[in-house]
């Protein structure tokens, strides 16, 4: 026959001195709750950094390239200007070019 529940024998029995303190339980698990909306609160403050800082980096690129995109046309301006000159210098010189670059395209095409 079993022993009698409650006794020392009942290996289901905690004994009164492990058994664990609820106002610690529950002080423990308040302490957490609290860590978790800090933590809660950190994450949310590091996602809004991360995005200000993204958007900062986009608008930044947008400017790099707007500043490049500049220079390009200035300079595509500048060696426009410079082959209008030399062909108003040199005019004879520059229908040469033309019609031998119109004679080598036009052997290229012709061969396809």
């Amino acid at each position: 026959m079993p022993p009698e529940r409650g006794t020392p024998s009942d290996p289901t029995e905690i004994p009164m001195s492990e058994k664990p303190d609820l106002s610690a339980t529950q002080d423990n698990l308040a302490d957490l709750r609290a860590d978790l909306e800090q933590l809660r609160g950190d994450v949310a403050k590091l996602v809004e950094t991360l995005g200000k800082t993204a958007k900062q980096s986009v608008k930044s690129a947008a400017a790099d390239a707007e500043n490049a995109a500049g220079e390009m046309t200035d300079w595509a301006e500048d060696q426009a200007e410079t082959l209008r000159s030399s062909i108003q210098a040199q005019p004879f010189t520059a229908v040469a070019i033309a019609a031998g670059v119109g004679a080598l395209l036009g052997q290229l095409l012709m061969r396809r």
